[in-house]
């Protein structure tokens, strides 16, 4: 009953200050709500455990060190590894594989781009997922003959978007890449694999890669040099991550030993051979999956979660700083229900219940901040094939931390105010009136303490975000050696479709000069790998006169592509020549490249102040390779992953085959019709062919640098919020003191103090509070620059210029949060002044 009394006391108290309410809700909204966006994300990416059987039993096994081949992304192994390690590793019970992949579905005549993956047989039921409908792979009916299981399994949500969840779709016939296969199941609600972030529309048995990655005619299965499977297990019982590694280790040294009598190692040299059996297998928790999603954010994400968590700070602070005044408003009251026999604990109890209903509507406001935040954030990140598995709805988990987060922000910025407000000294109070207005001066120190620490933490939330602006600023200024302007880029993959090598170079060739034919269009051209998106195809390359020292590093970053495109992406061509169509002829199956071309760095390191027109390049490395590839000509230096990558050495060779392409159209000028005349002139060549990954080559780099651009963007949000928080706590604390110093500033006024006096009265005190956080602010904020100086480019973490920057803006806003009431404290009238008092 005393509960429900003081809850009522309290919502009757706030309703009789609206503005104070309003003000302290919209405070604490944005503070918890910036902080339930980023951990809604954080929850979901990074701390989230797998919808599978015991997923604290799941590992995920990778490779550091030499392999000595090819590999096909990130922590990879070879199929005859994967085989070892499920025969053989007894710290595990079982161990299953799995390989993402785009793929081109056709169901009754409508083809579209899906994400796929490739599973061994024993997937599903090594995760425990059960079917929705029809069944789901096992080893005994879907991991035995290669090329011999064309099935697929819908994952529950495209069974739900695709075919309205009709169980009449198993047994169904329908294309993956041209390829007959049969939907055999629906995999259970819920599951969407062991990426957090993403989930496939289909999954189809490992063994059926041939039909799945078409153009990868050079990944053979039994090859042990090729890495292309990720390996996840579950630990026998007994065994823990630590405890497994020894033993797994052991038999990776013996598989490589093994693996050192083999053909392939007989042309190694003594070095490499001593660095392939330095290689180590790590065991690693994979209770919460693995997802290159959350490679590229999570550093972003904790970044954000700190800096949100200044700002909350903020906020508690401003509103600790209205309740303290707002105590002090209501001393006389606070002094009469003392002087009536209410104990000190019955009077800290009802504000502390004050101070927790207005957390908890700041934190249900806060909610729908969060929602909005969240939903934007997720906006900005592209997924182009599969559908991100990332919601902005809070569920349980998250209404848990934004309830708790809520309670722990109410009991912080309401303690030490309810405690201030509760001892007044009651017969002094009553005696003088001025004592509600006034209050204590330990009161007075302890909201200016907390403006002075809103100052600092201000300071170093503008000052992180001054960082991270100009560092994207820098990459997005970075010079691509591209002209960006009015270009255009998508994909296609003409092997999905079921062209041959063929047939698809022959499509290609017709594409482009259809394209350059079409009104708009000043030129095109294709490539096997996207620029600028991050993707990469490096290879162990020898080079005419220049003998490879032990451990040097003989990558070159590669890339095939067609006649005129250095001319579309407008690279000068410092020597020699571009391509023509005779060089896309290849030499054999062997040999698929006669010609080449190089970039400058690539030229200034292997043949510096010399022509490298007419020298020979080779594909991989030792005495046996075959310097077959003649440099024709010599281009500028261009990125090729993205700005943070840098310049590589680079080889061009003429583009031919069946393998996924990459578009680029430059447009006459920046018009979204040149989209359309790109889908009509491939529906006119073959109307099933899906076109995807269609933007600007400006938006592809944006996309690149999205977790840099997410940083800087919210960040920047942040501090200014911080700022406005920040100042709305200074107003109003310089406005209490004008109001303490009344009668002080009265008297001044009436012995003939000028205006501007009294203002710099008041300023000064604002500016001795400014002083105070910076002395705090501007070394934390040096201090903490050095902990994100990975996440900058281009630009130190003590960067002054920012530094001052941010100083003055601080001083101008603080200025203008203390001119308000110092001009009205110029403006009071003495007679009146006195006359109060």
């Amino acid at each position: 009953m005393t509960s429900a009394n003081d809850l009522r006391l309290a919502i009757r108290g706030l309703r009789r200050s609206p503005l104070f309410t309003t003000v302290a809700i919209l405070s604490l909204a944005l503070g918890i709500g910036a902080n339930t966006a980023i951990f809604t994300l954080i929850d979901q990416i990074l701390l989230r455990k797998l919808p599978v059987k015991h997923p604290e039993q799941l590992v995920m096994l990778y490779q550091r060190g030499a392999h000595n081949g090819s590999n096909m992304g990130s922590r990879m192994h070879s199929y005859p590894i994967y085989q070892d390690l499920q025969q053989k590793a007894t710290p595990l019970s079982e161990v299953m594989c799995r390989r993402t992949a785009s793929a081109s579905v056709s169901i009754d005549n409508r083809t579209e781009r899906l994400d796929a993956e490739l599973v061994s047989g024993n997937y599903f039921t090594m995760l425990g997922v059960v079917p929705a409908a029809g069944r789901v792979f096992s080893s005994r009916e879907d991991d035995q003959v290669y090329m011999g299981h064309p099935g697929v399994v819908l994952s529950y949500d495209y069974w739900q978007s695709r075919f309205a969840g009709d169980k009449g779709v198993v047994g169904k016939k329908i294309l993956v890449n041209n390829y007959p296969m049969t939907i055999v199941g629906v995999s259970a609600a819920g599951f969407t694999g062991v990426d957090p972030a993403t989930s496939p529309a289909i999954r189809v048995p490992i063994l059926m890669k041939d039909a799945m990655l078409p153009e990868w005619t050079w990944v053979h299965v039994p090859d042990r040099r090729t890495r292309w499977v990720q390996v996840f297990a579950r630990l026998r019982p007994g065994y823990t991550v630590q405890s497994a590694g020894p033993a797994l280790q052991a038999l990776f040294m013996q598989i490589r030993r093994y693996e050192m009598t083999l053909p392939a190692a007989k042309e190694w040299s003594k070095y490499s051979r001593d660095e392939f059996m330095k290689g180590q297998l790590l065991v690693e928790k994979a209770d919460i999956g693995y997802s290159s999603l959350r490679n590229d954010f999570s550093i972003a994400l904790v970044v954000l979660m700190c800096m949100v968590g200044l700002v909350l700070l903020i906020a508690c602070a401003n509103v600790a700083n209205l309740l303290i005044a707002r105590g002090f408003m209501r001393q006389r009251e606070i002094a009469v229900r003392l002087s009536l026999g209410a104990s000190r604990g019955r009077l800290v109890r009802q504000l502390l219940v004050e101070s927790l209903v207005l957390s908890l509507v700041g934190g249900a406001v806060g909610v729908l901040v969060a929602i909005g935040l969240t939903r934007t954030l997720l906006a900005l990140i592209p997924a182009e094939t599969a559908p991100l598995m990332l919601h902005a709805t809070p569920d349980v988990r998250i209404m848990g931390f934004t309830f708790a987060l809520t309670l722990v922000t109410g009991i912080v910025f309401g303690l030490v105010p309810a405690l201030r407000a509760s001892r007044p000294d009651p017969w002094t109070t009553l005696k003088d009136t001025m004592g509600s207005i006034a209050g204590s001066g330990g009161s007075l120190v302890l909201r200016k303490s907390l403006v002075a620490a809103q100052v600092a933490l201000s300071f170093l939330l503008l000052f992180g975000a001054g960082l991270f602006v100009r560092s994207l600023q820098n990459l997005k200024g970075a010079d691509t050696g591209v002209a960006l302007d009015n270009l255009v880029t998508f994909q296609l993959s003409p092997a999905y479709s079921g062209y041959s090598d063929e047939r698809a170079t022959l499509f290609n060739q017709q594409l482009v000069d259809r394209l350059r034919a079409s009104g708009g269009v000043k030129s095109a051209a294709y490539t096997a790998v996207s620029i600028l998106s991050g993707d990469e195809w490096d290879s162990s390359t020898s080079v005419e006169g220049h003998k490879a020292a032990d451990g040097e590093d003989m990558q070159a970053f590669m890339n095939a592509v067609s006649p005129g495109y250095f001319q579309t992406m407008k690279i000068p061509l410092l020597e020699g020549r571009e391509f023509t169509r005779m060089d896309e002829k290849p030499l054999d199956d062997e040999h698929p490249w006669r010609v080449c071309i190089v970039n400058k760095k690539f030229a200034d390191h292997f043949f510096p102040g010399k022509s490298p027109i007419g020298r020979h390049v080779g594909q991989g490395t030792g005495p046996d390779v075959k310097l077959n590839i003649e440099i024709v000509g010599v281009v500028a230096d261009a990125l090729y992953e993205g700005p943070r990558d840098g310049v590589h050495r680079q080889v061009f060779v003429p583009n031919h085959g069946n393998g996924g392409v990459t578009y680029y159209v430059r447009a006459q000028m920046a018009s979204a019709s040149i989209y359309n005349v790109i889908r009509s002139e491939v529906r006119n060549l073959d109307s099933a062919m899906p076109v995807y990954a269609m933007k600007s080559l400006e938006t592809q780099l944006d996309e690149t640098l999205l977790s840099d651009r997410l940083v800087a963007l919210l960040s920047a949000g942040f501090g200014l919020l911080a700022t406005v928080l920040a100042s709305v706590g200074l107003y109003g604390v310089m406005a209490f003191v004008v109001a303490r110093r009344r009668k002080e500033l009265g008297i001044r006024l009436a012995l003939g103090a000028q205006r501007t006096d009294v203002i710099w009265l008041v300023m000064r005190e604002v500016l001795v509070l400014l002083a105070l956080g910076l002395a705090v602010g501007v070394p934390a904020a040096l201090g903490a620059g050095r902990f994100v100086s990975d996440q900058l480019y281009g630009i130190q973490p003590y960067d002054p210029t920012i530094a001052i920057a941010t100083l003055l803006l601080l001083t101008v806003v603080s200025a203008l949060a203390g001119l308000i009431p110092a001009h009205r404290a110029s403006r009071i009238d003495p007679i009146l002044a006195l006359r109060y008092e």
